[in-house]
């Protein structure tokens, strides 16, 4: 039997609605699905990008490198930190494209919520959608006779929130409204593992994307920053699951209001400065 496994991470951003004093929250969760034979091989990609870069194999990279700054205080490393700002962008980018050469998928989920108290509502929303995303991989898997067992690993969730944990449960025995079944009949792992960003060098690949994919999709809207946001979003675009005429949208890349799924698709192609027939969806 071959095990995959699926490392999620979340984001957000608050941004102006129709340029008036309305705020809006963007929920952003999500990560890669990779092979069992390639989680070593994905660690030990990782080391090797620390190991030129002089970074300590125990410390972490992020998207938002900020958030690590008193990590390397407290080990005294403040010198490889500087160094790391230094080179953001190409490490970044070299952890990425570890995905690419691993032959991993990105399945990425964002949705809008007009008050942050909706936080809540709007990650089980993203995650929900996630499940039967990756329900239908191993339902293809099945029908493949590979016959997969997908084990999810997740960041541990802000604040404690065990409510990811009651929705696993619900789609695993339910998977109510779930076109693909419920997930044990998909033989995804009954368990839904947490690990930390600090320790898990998949995490930090997972983050980095998440981030990349959340810079992208402010840029939808804000229109800021699009040289950065082409700088990595279009090394993530072949990555994500897509359908067989090579949809994203709907695939790997879900937004939580229908009438959004047209703009981003005409995002992702200006983005990549490709014609309208040159492009398979």
């Amino acid at each position: 039997m071959n095990t995959m496994f699926f490392f999620m991470d979340n984001s957000e951003f608050t941004r102006k609605y129709l340029n008036f004093f309305r705020k809006i929250d963007y929920f952003i969760l999500g990560g890669y699905l990779a092979s069992a034979e390639q989680i070593k091989k994905i660690e030990n990609d990782v080391d090797e990008i620390k190991e030129n870069h002089k970074i300590p194999l125990n410390l972490p990279i992020k998207w938002n490198l900020k958030d690590i700054r008193r990590i390397y205080e407290k080990e005294g490393k403040l010198d490889v930190y500087d160094k790391i700002m230094d080179q953001s962008d190409e490490i970044r980018l070299l952890m990425i494209s570890i995905l690419s050469k691993r032959n991993c998928n990105l399945v990425m989920a964002a949705k809008p919520a007009y008050k942050n108290e909706f936080r809540k509502q709007a990650y089980n929303w993203a995650f929900i959608n996630i499940l039967q995303r990756l329900g239908y991989v191993a339902k293809d898997q099945m029908q493949s006779n590979i016959y997969p067992s997908v084990s999810i690993i997740m960041d541990w969730p802000e604040g404690g929130d065990r409510s990811f944990f009651q929705s696993y449960s619900d789609s695993y025995y339910r998977g109510q409204g779930f076109h693909c079944g419920n997930l044990k009949a998909l033989n995804l792992d009954v368990n839904l593992a947490v690990s930390a960003t600090i320790n898990s060098p998949h995490l930090q690949i997972a983050d980095i994307c998440v981030g990349i994919t959340k810079d992208f999709i402010r840029w939808s809207y804000e229109g800021k920053n699009k040289e950065r946001v082409k700088k990595f979003f279009t090394s993530l675009i072949p990555l994500f699951r897509k359908s067989e005429e090579g949809k994203i949208m709907g695939y790997g890349l879900l937004v939580g209001k229908t009438e959004d799924y047209e703009k981003i698709e005409g995002k992702i192609k200006e983005i990549q400065e490709v014609e309208d027939d040159n492009i398979p969806f």
